[in-house]
């Protein structure tokens, strides 16, 4: 496609000649049609994999956990807040034990690193 043309001096110039965009690119094989299908599975994985993940199903569950508290109390709320109450000092002692769980684990894997 390049051209040579020579000037009076004697000197070779190169040009290249520019073809119209009217020219089909290679196609990578996919055409709009074949479209990927997004599946709702797709979403649940990039939602799981975000800094939003824990903060937003913390809460889900939490209100999930309250409102199946206040359908089996149906309306007697000693037996609700007794539920709840339960729920919530057995909640606090399983996050207890597995912080201590874990800072004993990082203090042995500490001690092995060190020497």
């Amino acid at each position: 496609m390049a051209q040579r043309k020579t000037n009076n001096s004697g000197k070779r110039k190169t040009t290249t000649r520019k073809s119209s965009g009217n020219q089909r690119r290679p196609s990578s094989g996919r055409t709009s049609t074949q479209a990927a299908d997004v599946t709702v599975a797709d979403y649940w994985l990039a939602f799981s994999k975000s800094r939003f993940f824990f903060p937003v199903m913390t809460i889900l569950v939490i209100t999930v956990i309250v409102l199946i508290d206040l359908l089996i109390s149906w309306n007697n709320y000693d037996r609700f807040f007794i539920m709840l109450g339960i729920e919530l000092i057995l909640a606090a002692a399983v996050w207890i034990i597995g912080l201590v769980l874990s800072l004993g684990s990082e203090s042995s894997s500490d001690e092995g690193t060190a020497s």
